[in-house]
């Protein structure tokens, strides 16, 4: 290995995962592998295009428009027409090293499990099905019903889309979030979503969730129940009014217009996570989803509801408790008081 591919990747290591195709190619040569066709064939995929050289390196985005097979000539054809700052690059008469292509994926989903062997199956293909090129990331708290071992072997049929965390015993929603947050920050993703594994939310509406982020200049965007447009099936009237009256309750304790406060439903942009101190976010239970907004609210970030239908699970028992109703209402009070300060 030449010493400036060395430094390259060396170089290049701070930011570069194993779950990321790497490929490193002679300067000037016109083949590349640049991912597999799973990648391409995804319309709507963002994804950056990292190259460096001897001279120096370029980092541009390039959005994959259509879905598509182009063959390997062809994908350096369309990154040199797209990305004209690496174009420069590798143009300059002095350039004589290896450069590397880092592709990497903008958005993945976290979902924590407990028992949701009945539906992680089902959410895990539906999610791969959807345009744009979901990563997935399931945080387990060691269930004992087999739900890692169903996400296991299909990673086999998802190779570099679907990931596992897992984490010994009942650790509660919101650490497992929190693991999820660092483990997806760290990998450099751009959007990072909360869902539900049981279908109360509609995987289809990741995409709404994330053109709010993406082009309605949301810094979070929540599936939200109590705005116009959004709606709750399925659920007895007792929860649904308990539901409701704690979202009324929050807002009146904290002062912050969101309609939906206890949702779990969401997208965040990279930046908010990243100013967010996660290691000071101090609860657990469905407190944890207001606490998250309550403090992306007080740092200034804005947060847009995006009108969903939330559906009751079907198969699988449901995570609430007196337990985790009693931390969200004495909590919103702690709260009322708490400084917060940017990371």
């Amino acid at each position: 290995m030449c010493r400036s591919h060395a430094v390259g990747m060396k170089a290049l290591s701070a930011c570069s995962h194993a779950s990321f195709p790497l490929v490193a190619i002679p300067a000037g040569y016109p083949s590349i592998g640049l991912g597999n066709n799973v990648i391409w064939r995804q319309p709507n995929t963002v994804f950056h295009v990292l190259c460096m050289t001897n001279i120096g390196h370029k980092e541009e985005k390039y959005q994959n428009k259509e879905s598509s097979e182009p063959h390997i000539d062809e994908k350096l054809q369309i990154l040199c027409h797209n990305c004209p700052n690496v174009v420069n690059l590798l143009q300059d008469q002095s350039c004589r090293s290896i450069f590397v292509i880092l592709i990497m994926p903008e958005k993945v989903v976290i979902i924590p499990t407990y028992n949701e062997k009945e539906n992680i199956e089902k959410m895990v293909r539906k999610v791969m099905s959807l345009d744009g090129n979901f990563h997935l990331l399931i945080v387990d708290d060691g269930s004992p019903d087999g739900t890692a071992d169903i996400v296991k072997q299909l990673q086999r049929e998802f190779l570099d889309r679907l990931f596992i965390e897992e984490r010994r015993g009942k650790l509660g929603l919101g650490t497992a979030y929190i693991h999820g947050f660092k483990w997806a920050l760290i990998r450099n993703y751009d959007f990072i979503f909360e869902m539900d594994c049981d279908f109360s939310h509609n995987p289809d509406d990741l995409i709404r969730l994330y053109d709010a982020c993406a082009n309605k200049k949301a810094d979070v965007a929540v599936g939200s129940r109590y705005i116009k447009g959004g709606k709750v099936s399925n659920w007895p009237w007792g929860r649904l009014l308990m539901s409701y009256f704690a979202s009324v309750y929050v807002r009146l304790v904290l002062w912050f217009n969101v309609k939906d406060t206890t949702a779990g439903f969401k997208c965040y942009k990279r930046k908010v996570l990243v100013t967010i101190d996660l290691d000071d976010i101090r609860f657990v239970g469905y407190a944890f989803q207001i606490e998250m907004k309550y403090t992306a609210y007080k740092l200034g970030f804005k947060i847009r509801e995006v009108p969903i239908t939330f559906v009751d699970r079907v198969e699988g028992v449901s995570k609430m408790s007196t337990k985790i109703f009693k931390e969200a209402f004495w909590g919103v009070l702690q709260m009322r008081f708490k400084k917060i300060n940017r990371k």
